[in-house]
């Protein structure tokens, strides 16, 4: 795997990620915690551009205005989505993906995967809404009498 850049200071052009044509986009504790889940990631499909963000460093309106402009500048088709679980900072990256997506790229193709305790946990675009609505997320759980902790 190429290393992975930051994604704040990469140019929307970058050539190597105009030639991968799509971005595996990760949080930027992954590289840290579950190096072997990033680099197979990055080799799926013919291979992925590589970059990684903390949104606990950057705003998250920042980094949606980044994403958008890779998809348009570099061509994206596709953007896979990989951070850890359980993560209030990493969710973001999720959330603002599906934002430029809908919003702006429509035909983007966009996938989401978690990471908890090492193991991977493929995430649907619709889990992803269903996230950003705690009320629903209540109702949800009320009416199945499901509880967690």
């Amino acid at each position: 795997m190429d290393e992975s850049q930051p994604l704040m200071s990469t140019n929307v052009g970058a050539q190597y990620i105009r030639e991968k044509g799509q971005l595996l986009l990760i949080g930027t504790c992954m590289m840290e915690r579950y190096p072997e889940i990033v680099e197979e990631f990055a080799q799926r499909d013919e291979g992925y551009a590589v970059l990684h963000i903390c949104l606990e460093e950057s705003h998250v309106n920042q980094a949606g205005f980044k994403i958008a402009s890779f998809v348009r500048y570099s061509q994206l088709k596709r953007i896979v989505v990989l951070s850890v679980d359980g993560s209030p900072h990493c969710v973001q990256l999720h959330f603002i993906t599906e934002d430029v997506k809908r919003h702006f790229i429509p035909e983007l193709e966009v996938e989401h995967y978690v990471v908890e305790h090492g193991k991977v946990h493929e995430i649907s675009p619709k889990a992803v809404k269903r996230g950003r609505h705690l009320s629903k997320i209540q109702k949800m759980l009320d009416s199945k009498g499901n509880h967690f902790g």
